[in-house]
């Protein structure tokens, strides 16, 4: 594991090492990694086993197993039971360092989507309305404009389409609101 740790130093990640498969596992749950490499051999738990509790955490994780004994079956086995790669070893350190470094983009790519969705949820909510479209944000517009002008609004519309909440955000914008509180 010292020759992949060397090998992926220069990543730009954090690298934690261990030699015991339940330590790694403590580390991994401590520290929720994004990419775990792990020997599909290993004294007290396989590979598959670490794999499998490591999904079961955290499905998210990219797993990937490195062994000297390879086998389809055993490998179709790993992918089916969700780890992103399994390779023979000796690893080729230039694939190796291939495969972290999209693995790592992928990361940051997933990372950056949640994000971004993350703002784009609070930019579609307007005073407990969501919406996105753009007769949705005409309407925030609208209630913008009218709430502190008027003291009486008809809303209509089907059943279903959100006149309550309109209601509530009128009064929340409301001069009659802010007397009130």
């Amino acid at each position: 594991m010292e020759l992949v740790a060397a090998a992926l130093a220069h990543q730009d990640a954090e690298i934690l090492t261990a030699t015991d498969p339940e330590e790694a596992l403590d580390l991994a749950y401590e520290h929720h990694p994004q990419i775990v490499i792990t020997d599909l051999v290993m004294p007290k738990l396989t590979g598959m086993e670490v794999l499998e509790r490591l999904i079961e955490f955290d499905p998210a994780i990219d797993v990937i197993l490195l062994t000297a004994y390879y086998s389809t079956e055993s490998a179709v086995e790993a992918i089916k039971k969700g780890a992103c790669d399994y390779l023979n070893k000796p690893v080729s350190i230039h694939n190796m360092r291939e495969r972290i470094g999209r693995l790592i983009e992928g990361a940051r790519r997933r990372l950056n989507a949640s994000r971004l969705e993350g703002e784009l949820a609070e930019t579609a909510q307007f005073q407990g309305i969501i919406g996105r479209s753009p007769l949705m944000l005409d309407l925030f517009v609208r209630l913008q404009r009218i709430a502190p002008h008027f003291r009486t609004v008809l809303i209509t519309g089907e059943t279903g389409t959100g006149k309550d909440l309109v209601a509530r955000a009128m009064h929340g914008l409301s001069p009659v609101s802010k007397a009130t509180s």
